[in-house]
């Protein structure tokens, strides 16, 4: 019987969006969860659109029912498209 020397093998990866504005406060990013290019709305513009809390975005974040990415600094960038879908159903 041969002798086999197992390896392991780990990679890390990064993921990289763009953001893009028109010189008018609408920010467009690249949503994973949709594959489409949207316009990204900052949490309190979530909560105004929405008309929910903060909170509740949140959670519904958790649910994986609105989509959101999280810039390099921290900031938080809610998928409008997710939200049109959300204010439909309430």
């Amino acid at each position: 019987m041969p002798n086999s020397k197992k390896i392991l093998i780990t990679t890390e990866s990064y993921e990289i969006f763009t953001v893009r504005t028109n010189g008018k406060s609408a920010v467009r990013g690249f949503c994973s969860d949709c594959a489409a290019e949207v316009e990204m709305l900052t949490l309190d513009e979530a909560v105004d659109f929405l008309g929910k809390s903060a909170w509740e975005i949140l959670k519904l974040v958790d649910a994986r029912l609105v989509h959101l990415l999280e810039t390099a600094n921290g900031h938080l960038l809610v998928c409008r498209k997710s939200l049109e879908t959300m204010q439909k159903e309430f």
